[in-house]
C-alpha cells in the first residue's frame, strides 16, 4: 500500500454541492455590495474568480490525490449551480455574463488545484533549504 492509497479520498456530491453553495454565496455578497455601492467593475471580476478558488480549494484538499479533476469539477459545478440561481433569483443574466463568469470560476479552480497540489508535494518537517529531493513525500525504502 502505497501512501497516496492510503490518502486518497474522492469527493462526494455532497462535497460538490457545499462548494457550489459557498461559491454562490460569495456571488451573491459581490450582487449585494453593488447593489448598496458602486466599487469599480473588476472587483466583479475578483469576486467570481474567489467563488472558484475558495470552494475548489477546500474541497481539492479533502482529497489525497487528483486535484486538477477535482478543482475543475469543483468550479464547474459552482458555476452550473450559481448560474441557475442568479437566473431564477434575479432578472436574468446576459450571455456573455455568464460565459465570463465560467473563465473566472475555472481559473480560480484550476489555481485551487495548483495550490492543493502544491501543498501536497511540500516536505513536511525541513527546512525549505534542506529539502533537495521531493519525492511525493513517500517515506525512504
Amino acid at each position: 500500500m502505497t501512501l497516496t492509497d492510503s490518502r486518497a479520498r474522492r469527493p462526494t456530491v455532497t462535497d460538490y454541492m457545499a462548494a457550489a453553495v459557498l461559491a454562490y454565496g460569495i456571488v451573491y455578497f459581490s450582487v449585494e455590495l453593488y447593489m448598496y455601492y458602486s466599487p469599480p467593475w473588476p472587483i466583479s471580476y475578483l469576486f467570481h474568480y474567489l467563488a472558484g478558488l475558495v470552494p475548489s480549494y477546500l474541497v481539492c484538499r479533502r482529497t489525497g490525490s487528483g486535484e486538477l479533476g477535482v478543482g475543475v469539477k469543483s468550479s464547474a459545478a459552482s458555476w452550473g449551480f450559481t448560474t441557475v440561481s442568479l437566473t431564477v433569483f434575479t432578472e436574468g443574466s446576459t450571455m456573455t455574463f455568464l460565459a465570463l463568469m465560467l473563465i473566472m470560476f475555472l481559473l480560480g479552480g484550476l489555481t485551487a488545484a495548483y495550490l492543493a497540489l502544491r501543498r501536497r508535494l511540500k516536505p513536511r518537517g525541513a527546512e525549505p533549504s534542506k529539502a533537495q529531493d521531493n519525492s511525493l513525500n513517500q517515506p525512504a525504502p
